[in-house]
């Protein structure tokens, strides 16, 4: 009698098993065949390199979705919309000619009504607004370019280099983006005259004409940071509103031991650098000698890595101030203010992939143009991502590069 138990046990964990390993069918969620009625009066509105159809639905309570079909380029198309909306978005479209577009009602046995049809124009893809608003201008080794996306159309900018050997086009560079405006540079190229190329490319593969500007990028080179001098403790530095005490010299702080100056130069990014001690008044002034005068073009800054990004000491706004007359406090110049910015804005302690990958290719910010020469700088701490205008903190930096054109 027990072995009958456990044989009917058996055999019903196998019949359960059958079942359940029986394969799923995709099948329409209902048998009835007939076909709905067709939308009613459509309509529509132009949008760039786009058109939203307006309809009238059947009443058919059979009635699943609305599918519009057409072509761009002689590729076929199609958009669906649910029977909860009254209209359907037909993109794609790289010009403003009238395009056709079949609309269906389509059942829940996926059955389509009888076709109904719509002549849509749709205005100007969003290429050809950014296209318009391109500024190509030379940059410390390399270009710049600025555009607006008025239409915040998901884009490429692409930027290319004519090789007058091969008489062909180079792509150097590919810039994504999808909000109203952007900006990007591109370094690394000689200072010699070279044709340039920019085209907007959207994510159906429209693409524009090539913007051609001649540009020479303008001459920069790495400073030698092995030669950079910490000069904390041997000039003045300005104290200026609205420091808590201004006017009088904030005590800089000592480096925690085995987090010397010098290592925010040594070319080592990681969980390591220059780290000063905790707990003192901010700003903190960090002055330095770069041992040349040069007129500065850019720098790149590396937090501390690991778990420290955008946490912990690591600077969050700061200033960058310039002086060759470093034992006189008042001819110091300020050269540049930042506010670093979290691409994910997660709050402290959280973060993302962007987050980890924007940190470890580092920050880079440019001085203005019309910043003098100098052989002296300043950091000036302003507040840490842990202490966000708090009055007292710390600094710690993986790693430092600045680029210019040396003077003498």
């Amino acid at each position: 009698m027990k072995n009958s138990s456990i044989l009917l046990s058996i055999l019903s964990l196998c019949i359960i098993c059958c079942f359940a390993c029986k394969p799923d069918k995709l099948e329409p969620i209902s048998a009835d065949k007939a076909a709905p009625g067709p939308v009613i009066k459509p309509t529509f509105s132009g949008l760039p390199g786009a058109a939203e159809i307006y309809y009238t639905l059947p009443d058919d309570q059979n009635l699943s979705y609305v599918r519009a079909e057409f072509e761009i380029n002689g590729v076929k198309k199609e958009a669906k919309s649910s029977f909860y909306k009254r209209s359907v978005t037909v993109e794609g479209f790289g010009d403003t000619t009238e395009h056709v577009i079949t609309l269906y009602a389509v059942s829940r046995s996926e059955v389509p009504s009888t076709p109904v049809q719509i002549k849509v124009r749709p205005l100007p893809p969003a290429i050809w607004g950014v296209y318009k608003s391109l500024l190509v201008e030379e940059a410390f080794g390399g270009l710049q370019v600025d555009f607006t996306n008025p239409d915040k159309g998901k884009i490429v900018v692409g930027t290319l280099l004519w090789n007058p050997q091969q008489r062909e086009w180079r792509n150097i560079n590919n810039f994504y983006y999808g909000l109203d405006s952007g900006s990007f540079t591109i370094r690394g190229l000689t200072s010699v005259k070279q044709l340039f190329g920019i085209f907007i490319k959207d994510r159906w593969g429209n693409v524009t004409d090539t913007f051609k500007k001649e540009l020479t990028p303008i001459y920069e080179e790495e400073l030698n940071k092995a030669n950079f001098i910490d000069i904390r403790k041997k000039f003045p530095i300005p104290q200026l509103p609205p420091l808590p005490k201004s006017g009088a010299k904030v005590a800089e702080p000592t480096n925690l031991s085995s987090w010397p100056f010098a290592n925010m130069f040594n070319g080592i990014i990681g969980n390591e650098g220059f780290h000063t001690t905790e707990n003192k008044d901010v700003p903190i002034w960090i002055p330095i000698d770069l041992k040349v005068k040069a007129k500065l073009s850019r720098y790149r800054i590396w937090q501390r890595q690991s778990d420290y990004i955008f946490n912990h000491g690591n600077p969050h706004e700061w200033e960058i101030w310039g002086t060759n007359t470093p034992n006189d406090v008042n001819s110091w110049v300020k050269f540049d203010h930042r506010v670093m910015e979290k691409p994910s804005a997660l709050p402290l302690g959280q973060k993302t992939t962007e987050d980890i990958d924007n940190a470890a290719a580092g920050e880079e910010y440019e001085f203005p143009l019309s910043a003098p020469a100098v052989r002296y700088i300043a950091w000036k701490h302003i507040d840490s991502w842990a202490a966000i205008n708090g009055t007292i903190g710390h600094f710690h930096l993986s790693e430092m590069s600045i680029w210019g054109q040396i003077i003498n």
